[in-house]
Formats: structure tokens, sequence, C-alpha cells
């Protein structure tokens, strides 16, 4: 389990415990902290155990299912399709740990056995209430508003959407980042033996299979450009383990290990180059109707054009030395010095390195 599949399901789990102990509270409060509508002796410490226990457990198999395997499974079906499949789902859930909380909470108030008659009487007065389908509809919109954040959160990017929020690029900063520009080789003769519509179809399933080689190198995908991609790291994040390069390497495994299906709907196994490039950029808001943070300086336009180098080197994977230096001692990877290229809108020559991609 990758580190942002911990910290998404910690989220969700610690966000539902906090509405059980909200809902609970509130309803013994209003309550006057005497008695339940079932007539049974209400015990204010106890039933917010049970609740809490009860949402913990729950949340934990639910968040756990959403986060390893429906979102996984679902992540190729259209919206629709994605959207009546998790709301069954999810409602089934709530129905399920209510009417399991429910019982569990009637028999320990009337310190009685589930099956006795009493407990079932009283559960089933329960449900016969209004009060059943509030508890419902306040843990739908609970199980929603979790889901809908985590949802935000990854169209905005890791940890975009907190940044956001606390208005930390409001004002343009400066940053140490790592760019990474990827873009599929052979590009032009694959479009014109596909068509514009498979070659789409093309780019979407790598753009696919890209998802998960991001998430366990640490990477924040910036802008998909056309068949392009940019990633990008802090300094500590691109560095640790060295995943700025490893990440390549992985990606190239994860197209050849599909290579099957490739070959069946296109004919070929793509291939991508990329550019390495590490330095200071600025970072700041952009846009009204439709925002974003937008990452500005030479950092990025270098990457761009050391990208741009691989095929006249006959290169998939060239970095800057600004890169190499950074990832001396951190990495077995060999650095091949390529020379000095001097590259468009540039002054001064820039020293390339080319990384051979192992496995390839």
């Amino acid at each position: 389990m990758r580190k942002t599949q911990v910290r998404e399901i910690l989220f969700l789990v610690v966000f539902w415990v906090v509405s059980a102990a909200f809902i609970v509270t509130y309803e013994a409060s209003a309550r006057g902290f005497e008695r339940t509508g079932s007539g049974a002796p209400y015990n204010f410490p106890e039933q917010l155990l049970i609740a809490l226990a009860i949402t913990a457990l729950s949340g934990t198999a639910i968040a756990s299912f959403e986060v390893l395997y429906l979102s996984r499974v679902l992540r190729r079906r259209p919206f629709g399709i994605t959207l009546v499949t998790k709301t069954a789902f999810y409602l089934s859930c709530i129905v399920v740990f209510t009417s399991a909380a429910a019982a569990l909470i009637q028999s320990v108030s009337l310190n009685r056995p589930v099956w006795d008659p009493a407990v079932i009487a009283a559960f089933t007065n329960y449900w016969a209430s209004g009060h059943a389908l509030l508890t419902v509809l306040y843990w739908g919109a609970a199980v929603l508003f979790g889901l809908f954040v985590l949802q935000v959160s990854e169209k905005f990017g890791q940890g975009v959407l907190i940044d956001f929020l606390l208005g930390r690029y409001h004002r343009p900063k400066e940053e140490q980042r790592i760019f990474m520009f990827m873009d599929l080789r052979s590009s032009t003769t694959y479009a014109e033996k596909l068509g514009h519509i498979r070659y789409s179809q093309l780019i979407q399933d790598c753009f696919y299979d890209l998802t998960d080689v991001v998430t366990r190198h640490h990477a924040v995908i910036y802008q998909y450009v056309g068949d392009e991609v940019v990633l990008t790291w802090d300094i500590e994040g691109g560095v640790t383990g060295g995943d700025c390069i490893r990440i390549f390497e992985a990606y190239d495994a994860t197209l050849r290990e599909r290579a099957s299906h490739y070959e069946t709907a296109y004919g070929f196994v793509p291939e991508f180059k990329a550019g390495v490039n590490a330095g200071l950029v600025t970072v700041a808001e952009v846009g009204e109707i439709k925002k974003e943070l937008a990452y500005h300086g030479d950092v990025l336009n270098t990457a761009a054009r050391i990208q741009g180098k691989c095929n006249e080197l006959g290169q998939r994977l060239l970095v800057s030395e600004q890169l190499k230096e950074l990832m001396a001692g951190v990495t077995e990877h060999a650095f091949n010095p390529m020379g000095e290229a001097q590259l468009k809108g540039k002054a001064q020559p820039v020293q390339i390195y080319g990384v051979e991609v192992r496995g390839a």
C-alpha cells in the first residue's frame, strides 16, 4: 500500500469518525441526554463509544475498498456508470452499518442480546421512524462529502487543494523543483498511421497506465499537453530514492508489461522520451474561471528543450547538469556526457547527460 493511499484512507476514516461523534452528541443534546425515542435507558458515553467503534471499523473497510479497489476498477468507466455504481455501493453500506449500529446500541441499552424480542422490537420501531431516514441521509451526505474532497484533490493534483484553501500561492513564490517533460516517441508517424480517434485512444491508454507509476514515485502531474505530460517534484521528493529517474524506467516497464494490449489495439508498443531539469521556479495561482497553479521560469523551458534533443542524440532520457549534481551519491545510474548543447532560447550552451534506461 502506498503512502498516498494510506493518507486517503486515514482522511476518510477520521472524517467519518468525527461525523459520528457529531451526530451522536447532537442527538444526545436534543434529547437532553435522557432517553432514546424507543424508551430504552440512555447512556451517552456508552452510545458514543459504540458509534465511534462501528464507524472506525466500517469506515476503514469502506475506505480501503474505495481507495484500493473500487476507484481503480472504475477508473476507465464513463462517469455515469461510476456514479451509479458508487451510489448503490455506498447506500448499501450505509444501510447495513447503520442497522448494525442501531441493533447494537439497542442491545447494550436494554442489556439484552441482539436476538431478544425486546431488542428486535426497538430496532423495528427505529427503522419505522422518520429518524432512521434522517440518519441514513446524514451518513450519505458525510460519505459523499469525504469522497468529494478526495476527488477534487485528485483533479487539482496531490496536495494542491490544500495549497488553494490556505492561499499559499495567492502571491507568487519561489521554489526549488524538478521537472520532467515526457513525450511519445514518433508521435507524428503514429498519428498518421492510426488516425485521430485511435491515436487519441492510444494517448488515453498511455496516460491511464501512467497513473499508478506517478503515485508510486511521489510525482505530481503538472500538465498534459497533447501527447506530452509534465511531471514535477519538490527537490527532496524527487531526489529521494532517485524517483525522478526511476519513474521513467517504471513507466517503461509498465508499457512493456501491457505489450499484448498495445500490439493488439494499435499494432505497436509505445515508447516515451524525456528531459529532466531542476532549479528555482516561480509558482502562483492563475486564472479565475479555471484556476490552477502555474510554474514559471527558465527551468521548465530548459527541461522542454532537453527533451527535444532526445531524437538528435539517440537517447530516451536526458538530464541537465543541475539534475545530475543533485543525484550524485543517490542513485546507481550512470550519467553519460552528451556534450554541450546550444538550446533554443538559451544564450549559453547547456551540458546534457544521457541516462541508460535499464530493462529496455
